[in-house]
């Protein structure tokens, strides 16, 4: 049997289809990536055509503006790449079509000189005249006279004729050739050494020492990027203060590792911050060496918190070309991953110690850092501050007209909000409503419930609740309210009609003093105020009583005086839920009740029940599936954020706590819950499970933003416990058979032994 053989490419020829497959598989992938892709969809329904001009947001946008030539270069290099190596992929694909096929079919009459279908005279002769011109004795060529002897034998032998008209080869089948796209010198002994020693150094040197020096750098960071040493660091002052203040915290983060040249090369230690570094220590209060404490009193811990401190001060920095102000920019872009490292810290400890005492309050201030850090601002400073142009002028006029917060500016009428702000500009008042109309505002819906149970509605001890949080966003002010309709396209979502229309039918009207016009007050002042009569005039009605009630505990709820009247709204929407799950939840127990009795049901109507279970069992599954494989943008909306050397996009922190009123005391029950994806309304999961006995619980919902200061949003919920339903398992009657058959063969036994007995 023919074997295969292998021949070396020396013309080159195989090698170019080789090139041309590996050359395609990276230059398509690499197009598609390169190419500069459309303008991307806006992410948000808000379309701001005139920024914010303030001092720090134009120097953003200049310094952004900075780059954009860079960027414009490196898309003209991109592209002439790209061009180039289509062109290269050209040439190889036409120098590939022109190869020119060395493969000839095996002919002896074209040998000899013949026409097809020559005569044995013929063949002879020109055999004869041949061998005498080609013969070696005569000094011909060896080798074509070998080809004219076989052309002869191929023509005249019946046996080799056979085979070439067969197998196209007078000496039968031959070998199956295959080309190898690779020249012969590279498996030649000449250069055989040199081939193994380029391979040996690709792959027992090079390849070793990448994979190596990735793996070594890898294994220093966690899984946010943030080193290990620093991530031990938090875990040990965590423990060792579980009850920690914000101060306490600015000084461990200032001690994070990645500000330390030793661990980070990017770090540049200089001999001006020796001089520059204490001189802004002394407009600094609070900024210490922290005695011995480890790592904390290092050089490049202080220098670090001082830069934190006069961050958060909003104190000018001065050095020579900037330096300083680099160095900041530097800390305060990554300040914010080393907050969420302390958060999961944290959660860790609590999680797998049982020593830990970390308290409720730590995880507060925790949550508290972000905001500050975005706006540049302490705790103790006025959240009026975020917006832009206000001095501590105006704090004392806003003070007077008992306005702490954005929100309380927000619900004034454009008439006293312009008065009150009479120091201002027309442009600088213009600035501080599109910033008012950049804040969130929320509209928080809870609804809790057991997912794959028939009565969803109905929480028992010991069940895993589901805690649906529905979170719908809009501005803290309508830009059309506030004069600002030329600013803003497509600001109209269906939501926001909706809400328009039930404002614009909530709206009253009051007459000023001595005859003034008449103004119309916005939704959130006038609600209030109408809620307050209804409970008046309800008298001594029950479902009266109830709403009375709730919109007299709801403000209690509330962790920040500037959401009041937001949160009142959102928890009187959660009472009126809970009734509506309550009522539900009883008449789904009066239906089972009545299942119960009527013993005469069919059969088909059991069927359909289940039946209807399973599906909504399956579409919740089918809901939660698409949730965990839904990817969503996580650049919602543009924050206000002048200081932050970054672009800061609004996320949003979610947690439960346990609300013993007895005590009056908060626990922990879910950890924070980071949510990067709201922009319109999304709905959020969390589950917990139910207390072990029955009974009313009070737990607190906390949702705050990690961007602005006094967006803060608190809201109390009730769940009602009912004791566990008890599952009687009903076990069929089981007879082993071998102990059956066992037990017959012992009774036939008995019987024949009785048998004996009587006959004798």
């Amino acid at each position: 049997m023919a074997r295969a053989s292998f021949e070396y490419d020396e013309v080159g020829n195989t090698f170019y289809y080789v090139l041309v497959a590996f050359y395609a598989f990276i230059l398509f992938p690499a197009t598609w990536l390169c190419l500069p892709g459309g303008a991307k969809p806006e992410t948000v329904h808000v379309v701001n055509e005139h920024e914010c001009q303030c001092d720090g947001c134009d120097k953003k946008r200049r310094k952004k503006a900075a780059n954009k030539p860079w960027r414009r270069t490196k898309k003209i290099i991109t592209i002439s790449a790209l061009v180039v190596a289509w062109a290269i992929f050209a040439i190889i694909v036409k120098k590939t079509t022109e190869i020119e096929q060395v493969h000839q079919d095996y002919d002896p009459y074209q040998i000899l000189g013949l026409d097809q279908g020559a005569e044995e005279k013929a063949i002879k002769k020109a055999y004869r005249d041949l061998t005498k011109i080609h013969h070696p004795d005569r000094g011909g060529d060896a080798i074509f006279f070998d080809k004219i002897a076989k052309a002869y034998q191929a023509l005249t032998d019946k046996e080799a004729r056979e085979n070439w008209e067969k197998y196209g080869n007078p000496d039968g089948p031959t070998a199956t050739t295959f080309g190898i796209a690779l020249p012969k010198w590279l498996v030649s002994k000449e250069y055989g050494l040199w081939v193994l020693a380029f391979y040996g150094l690709i792959f027992m040197v090079i390849m070793p020492v990448a994979v190596g020096m990735w793996w070594y750098s890898s294994i220093k960071y966690s899984a946010d990027k943030v080193l290990l040493d620093t991530t031990r660091m938090f875990y040990y002052f965590i423990n060792r203060t579980p009850r920690m203040e914000i101060g306490r915290m600015i000084a461990v983060l200032s001690g994070s590792f990645e500000f330390s040249k030793q661990y980070n090369k990017e770090i540049v230690e200089r001999e001006s911050d020796e001089i520059e570094v204490p001189r802004l220590m002394k407009f600094l209060t609070g900024v210490n060496d922290k005695g011995k404490e480890q790592p904390l009193s290092q050089a490049y811990a202080l220098k670090a918190r001082t830069l934190i401190h006069a961050y958060l001060s909003r104190l000018p920095l001065e050095s020579a070309e900037n330096v300083l102000d680099q160095d900041q920019d530097y800390i305060i872009t990554r300040i914010l991953r080393f907050v969420e490292e302390m958060v999961n810290c944290s959660q860790n400890l609590m999680s797998y110690s049982q020593h830990s005492k970390i308290t409720i309050d730590t995880f507060d201030n925790l949550l508290r850092l972000q905001p500050m850090f975005v706006q540049a601002l302490w705790q103790k400073n006025s959240p009026l501050l975020q917006l832009p142009h206000l001095t501590d002028y105006n704090l004392q006029h806003l003070r007077k007209k008992k306005i702490f917060s954005c929100h309380d500016l927000a619900i004034m009428d454009s008439e006293s909000r312009r008065a009150v702000l009479r120091t201002l500009t027309n442009d600088e008042y213009r600035d501080v409503m599109v910033v008012l109309s950049m804040m969130p505002r929320l509209r928080i819906e809870t609804k809790t419930v057991v997912e794959g149970e028939d009565d969803k509605h109905e929480l028992t001890a010991g069940c895993v609740v589901t805690l649906k949080v529905t979170m719908k966003r809009s501005s803290l002010i309508d830009p059309q309210e506030a004069g600002l309709a030329d600013q803003y396209k497509a600001y109209s979502s269906g939501a926001d009609e909706d809400e328009r229309e039930e404002g614009e039918e909530n709206q009253t009207e009051e007459t000023a003093d001595g005859g003034e016009e008449v103004k119309k007050k916005k939704v959130w002042t006038a609600k209030n105020k109408q809620s307050k009569k209804k409970k008046k005039a309800a008298g001594g009605q029950g479902p009266q009583k109830k709403f009375q009630k709730k919109t007299t505990t709801a403000p209690e709820s509330s962790s920040t005086n500037s959401e009041g009247q937001a949160l009142v709204k959102a928890a009187e929407e959660e009472e009126d839920d809970e009734e509506k799950n309550s009522e539900v939840s009883d008449v789904g127990s009066d239906d089972e009740d009545a299942d119960a009795a009527a013993s005469g049901n069919s059969d088909s109507e059991k069927e359909q029940k289940a039946g209807d279970s399973d599906s909504e069992w399956e579409d919740d599954v089918a809901s939660n599936k698409k949730s965990i494989f839904e990817t969503k943008n996580t650049q919602t909306h543009t924050v206000h954020a002048p200081y932050y050397p970054m672009e800061k996009f609004e996320w949003w922190w979610i947690t439960v706590a346990y609300v013993d009123k007895k005590e009056k005391t908060r626990q922990m029950l879910t950890f924070p819950q980071l949510v990067k994806t709201l922009i319109d309304e999304q709905t959020v999961d969390i589950r917990f499970a139910a207390p072990p006995h029955k009974g009313i619980y009070t737990y607190n919902l906390s949702v705050r933003s990690d961007s602005y200061m006094d967006a803060e949003y608190s809201v109390d919920f009730k769940i009602d416990v009912k004791e566990a339903k008890f599952v009687e398992i009903k076990h069929d009657d089981y007879v082993d058979e071998d102990d059956e058959e066992a037990g017959q063969v012992s009774s036939e036994d008995d019987y024949t032994e009785d048998d004996d007995s009587d006959d004798e």
